[in-house]
């Protein structure tokens, strides 16, 4: 990873919000498609530090630029941009993206978990570039050891339940629905029957309550669904 020594732009863009694969939201980190009309405007590809004028207000995340060859085989360029904190239908607005500190080189990993891993890491990064302070949790996750830590005891989980506890914790203060999440965790539409994830978050506040009984760090959204609970 690069050394971030000062802010300074190093590339704007500004386009639309166009309809991706939506393989992003799949996985429980969307990313806003910008529309790009001339691939020569593009900077060198890779994954940098963004902030992003939506509607007037600034918002900060990541932004990658090149293909997906974690997800498929396509060679077409795209610019997608991970939003921090931000969960809102955002198709057809205008964006303008401008990117400061080049995280890393575009990489193909294993698997979506590896993948969803390092997303967070450069989240944390950008946080730190911003100034944003990054919370510090009772519980801890790594996704490449499907390993999970509640006050410094180690938990474990089935597939199911880790990746739906992963996708709250990688995304504090956003709130998901049953169909998000289970579209999200079994890749397929939910079609409206979503006791799967009822059942799971169940099992996971089960498990978890053996090493906190205070927090089961899942908050209920009434007539919503779930998110992280930050304590």
């Amino acid at each position: 990873m690069e050394q971030i020594l000062e802010r300074k732009s190093l590339h704007i863009l500004s386009g639309k919000v166009i309809h991706g694969r939506g393989i992003g939201k799949l996985v429980g980190m969307p990313t806003a498609n910008m529309e790009v009309p001339d691939e020569s405007i593009l900077p060198p590809v890779g994954v940098y530090i963004a902030d992003i004028l939506l509607d007037g207000q600034i918002y900060y995340g990541i932004t990658n630029i090149g293909t997906r060859p974690t997800v498929d085989n396509d060679k077409e360029m795209s610019v997608e941009t991970h939003i921090l904190n931000f969960s809102r239908e955002i198709y057809g607005k205008e964006l303008k993206i401008q990117l400061f500190s080049k995280l890393r080189s575009q990489q193909r990993f294993e698997n979506f978990s590896m993948l969803l891993d390092q997303i967070r890491k450069d989240c944390i990064v950008a946080r730190e570039y911003f100034g944003i302070e990054e919370i510090a949790y009772r519980l801890y996750m790594n996704a490449p050891k499907h390993q999970v830590i509640v006050d410094d005891q180690e938990i474990y989980l089935s597939a199911k339940e880790f990746d739906i506890l992963y996708m709250l914790y990688s995304n504090p203060n956003i709130a998901y629905t049953k169909d998000q999440i289970y579209e999200a965790v079994w890749h397929e539409p939910s079609n409206g029957c979503c006791h799967a994830v009822e059942n799971t978050i169940f099992q996971i506040r089960k498990r978890i309550k053996e090493c906190s009984g205070e927090h089961d760090f899942i908050k209920t959204v009434i007539g919503f669904g779930y998110k992280f609970n930050m304590v």
